[in-house]
């Protein structure tokens, strides 16, 4: 079974011979959009080259700090299709075929304010979608602040075409959702192509190994179970607490016969 490790784009050619001695794979973060339009077409070629010599395959979560391509601000919505176009073209370049991406979405609008901008996400995502299915690449809504399961169902009823998929991110279910893990599951778990897995309190969002918290991985495990197909498994944890996390997966897994 194969586990992603969530690695800085900054930092992946560095951390490449890590990743594949510890045996994972690189899910490659985008955290800082300066990065992506510094690379050029022969720094992407050197890190493709050495991702495929090392028998690794990727994807990516594109990038998302103080990004909102709905938002009331055109400049920023700009920025953010700009941001979210070049990261499509780099995980293609690399060989991905998924890209997670954050919605933007805040559960605190009016109810005005949130019409407003479901209406700018339809009109203005059409465009990501296009690009992303032109380049081969699927693009994944993963849950943030979401509130409960209906808005990133209702998001994604909005884009054009039936390939959009879901990441759905343990942590944030425990502490930014009013909604439970099964009523989660029930909702896109048929559609969950990729789990970013990583614990918390149910409070903040401390990204703590698998275990060190209390998401109750058993009833994810159990739910996995049942499903014809596996998603994606992506450690959203630091480097230190990977390994410690896998094993923990690896034991419920084993019990339920995942493989």
């Amino acid at each position: 079974m194969i586990f992603y490790l969530s690695t800085p784009l900054n930092r992946l050619e560095e951390k490449l011979d890590y990743i594949d001695r510890e045996g994972f794979f690189p899910e490659v973060r985008m955290i800082n959009p300066d990065i992506l339009f510094k690379l050029s077409s022969y720094d992407i070629s050197r890190i493709r080259e050495k991702i495929e010599k090392r028998g690794m395959a990727i994807f990516s979560h594109g990038p998302f700090f103080g990004l909102d391509i709905a938002s009331i601000d055109r400049r920023i919505s700009e920025y953010t299709r700009d941001c979210l176009t070049r990261g499509i073209e780099i995980t293609a370049s690399l060989g991905g075929k998924i890209m997670v991406m954050h919605t933007g979405y805040l559960p605190f609008f009016s109810r005005g304010g949130r019409k407003h901008w479901f209406r700018n996400w339809g009109e203005r995502m059409k465009g990501i979608i296009e690009k992303a299915e032109k380049e081969g690449v699927v693009i994944a809504l993963e849950n943030t602040w979401d509130d409960k399961p209906e808005i990133l169902l209702h998001l994604a009823e909005l884009l054009p075409g039936d390939q959009t998929r879901f990441c759905l991110d343990t942590g944030h279910v425990n502490c930014f959702s009013k909604a439970s893990f099964q009523s989660w599951w029930e909702n896109i778990g048929d559609r969950v192509e990729v789990l970013h897995l990583h614990d918390n309190d149910g409070i903040s969002d401390d990204h703590l190994p698998v275990g060190r918290g209390n998401f109750d991985f058993g009833e994810l495990t159990k739910k996995l179970g049942e499903r014809d197909s596996l998603p994606l498994f992506d450690l959203e944890v630091d480097f230190t607490g990977a390994e410690e996390s896998r094993n923990y997966l690896e034991r419920l897994f084993g019990k339920e016969g995942l493989e």
